[in-house]
């Protein structure tokens, strides 16, 4: 492991064979941790490793997915960890053990937002893109474009690590902040890293600073690269697009990229020559307008989530009873409201809510569900986009009663 003889910790400190973390929100982390193991383990020869996060607060993708990461390759290396004191948030993400997407799990994941999966094959790449997405969607109200570009980067970003880490292995974590309204994903894996896979290229990088500026450019890619080279590239309009910001950690060298400008680090420590590693991590702003058209010119996304809403007639239809879960709750009903905007931004076309083979629902879905979307578009925007049908005479009544009594409580607010 290669590291720095003036070394410096910020975020954590070393005490017996503890690892204590401050936090787990700055990137340098990551380089502690390794620095770290590598005095622990070698130095000290230690075989067993607490972590203590008794004093951690924030926790964010990066640096807790490339954290997890190594702890699962130094498990395979003989060392065993302990944690102490992490919070509820760390323990449910599955950081001491990322989940793997078989099919079973699969199935029963209510939200694949906030938890650490691995990954090894298309399969699983599809099945994880589509589950976050699928979160986004349901979290929060996004501006036009941004959840298709999204999209568009976690499938390149991941499809990377299939294609060229040579170990054919990736972890992921993707995280929304509903009060900044951004979305945050970590994609890592300790593979060969992107210096190693372009040196032979016709780019010849000098370094792994070098490697990663060649990756965000047009057409250049690895030279045994399959594709076209410009995933990273696309990724990189996509973040100036957005005014987000995009970390790209890989071998010795990092570049941080914000503001459409770049700062650059050296001398990044390594797990080891075969394993250098590649962290990507990006911030989109989930209320910023963002074309794929214009981050990529000549670029056409067909949306096949939103062309499984269309009826034979281009109709966007959204049926409840497609929804697992359920409609007897404020949680379900917000989930669906946020779902119902993102298919309308989208297609700007109007949505027909289908109530078919609904039974009964709770006073308090509809009054979250249908109340609020006409507390915040407006009675007559919401008449002019939304139209229920296939209601019963229960759910009728319920949805009068609860858009009745909003209406009273709107009417005495602007009459005190």
């Amino acid at each position: 492991m290669k590291t720095s003889a003036k070394f410096k910790y910020y975020n954590t400190w070393v005490r017996e064979n503890s690892i204590v973390f401050k936090n787990l929100t700055d990137h340098r982390v990551t380089q502690e941790f390794l620095y770290s193991m590598s005095r622990l383990t070698k130095q000290f020869k230690h075989t067993h490793i607490k972590l203590d996060f008794t004093i951690v607060n924030s926790i964010y993708p990066h640096p807790t997915v490339p954290i997890a990461a190594y702890i699962e390759f130094f498990k395979q290396q003989g060392i065993t960890f302990e944690i102490i004191g992490a919070p509820s948030y760390l323990i449910n993400t599955s950081f001491n053990n990322p989940i793997t997407p078989f099919e079973s799990v699969v199935k029963s994941t209510h939200s694949f937002l906030d938890k650490i999966w691995t990954f090894s094959n298309s399969e699983e790449v599809y099945s994880l893109v589509m589950g976050i997405i699928k979160g986004i969607r349901r979290t929060i109200d996004c501006e036009v474009g941004v959840i298709e570009s999204c999209e568009w980067g976690i499938y390149e970003i991941m499809d990377n690590v299939i294609q060229h880490s040579e170990i054919k292995k990736g972890f992921v974590m993707a995280q929304i902040n509903k009060v900044s309204k951004s979305f945050n994903i970590c994609v890592f894996d300790y593979g060969v890293g992107i210096y190693q896979t372009m040196k032979d290229s016709s780019s010849k990088p000098r370094n792994s600073v070098d490697a990663i500026s060649l990756s965000v450019q047009e057409g250049k890619k690895g030279a045994k690269s399959i594709g076209q080279g410009n995933g990273m590239w696309g990724l990189y309009n996509i973040v100036n697009e957005n005014y987000g910001h995009l970390n790209i950690t890989s071998g010795t060298g990092a570049i941080h990229f914000k503001n459409k400008q770049a700062t650059t680090f050296k001398d990044v420590i390594v797990l080891n020559f075969k394993n250098q590693a590649t962290t990507i991590n990006f911030h989109l702003n989930l209320n910023k307008e963002t074309l794929l058209t214009n981050a990529i010119k000549g670029y056409t996304f067909v949306d096949l989530y939103v062309e499984s809403f269309e009826n034979d007639y281009g109709q966007v239809l959204f049926k409840i009873e497609d929804v697992s879960s359920g409609t007897g709750t404020r949680e379900s009903a917000v989930a669906i409201r946020n779902e119902l905007l993102n298919l309308y931004t989208a297609t700007k076309k109007p949505v027909i809510i289908d109530f078919v083979n609904i039974g009964i629902i709770s006073s308090s879905f509809a009054d979250e569900l249908i109340g609020k979307l006409i507390e915040k578009l407006g009675f007559f925007q919401y008449q002019q986009i939304f139209k229920l049908v296939n209601m019963n005479n229960t759910i009728q009544s319920i949805l009068h009663r609860s858009i009745g009594q909003r209406f009273y409580e709107e009417y005495s607010k602007s009459m005190s």
